[in-house]
C-alpha cells in the first residue's frame, strides 16, 4: 500500500463500520477506481484545471466510494482463504477479521446510504 493509501486507510477506517483489514481492502479498491476516474472523468479534469489538488480530490472520492466496496473486500479476502500460496498465519488473520467484521455489517446500511459512485464507473 502506498504512503497516501496508508494515511487514507488510517483516517477513513474508523468511519466505515468495518474491521480494519476489510476497510483497508475496500479503501485500496476505491484507490484503484480513483486512478481510472482521474484518467477518464471530465469533472475531475475540470476540477484539476481549477487548481484543486489531487490529494484532496482523491481523499474525497475514496471517502465517498470505499463504503460501496466493503462487501467486495470481504469477498476478496474470502477468496484468499482458499489460495494455496497464502500462509496459514495470513489465513488465520483474514478469518478472524471476517468473523469480527461480520458483527459490524448491520451498521453498514448507514454507510451504504451515504456512499455514491458515479454510474459510468460501476459498469
Amino acid at each position: 500500500m502506498s504512503e497516501l493509501a496508508d494515511k487514507l486507510s488510517r483516517s477513513l477506517t474508523p468511519g466505515l463500520n468495518a474491521h480494519k483489514l476489510v476497510a483497508s481492502v475496500a479503501i485500496e479498491m476505491a484507490q484503484e477506481l480513483f486512478e481510472e476516474y482521474a484518467r477518464v472523468n471530465e469533472v475531475y479534469a475540470a476540477m484539476r484545471a481549477q487548481g484543486k489538488r489531487e490529494k484532496v480530490l482523491r481523499k474525497t472520492f475514496v471517502k465517498r466510494v470505499a463504503p460501496k466496496f466493503l462487501e467486495e473486500a470481504r469477498k476478496a479476502l474470502s477468496n484468499l482463504l482458499i489460495q494455496e500460496h497464502v500462509s496459514q498465519m495470513a489465513k488465520d488473520e483474514i478469518y478472524e477479521a471476517l468473523i469480527l467484521d461480520n458483527e459490524m455489517r448491520a451498521n453498514r446500511l448507514v454507510a451504504k446510504d451515504k456512499a455514491t459512485v458515479p454510474a459510468h464507473l460501476m459498469h
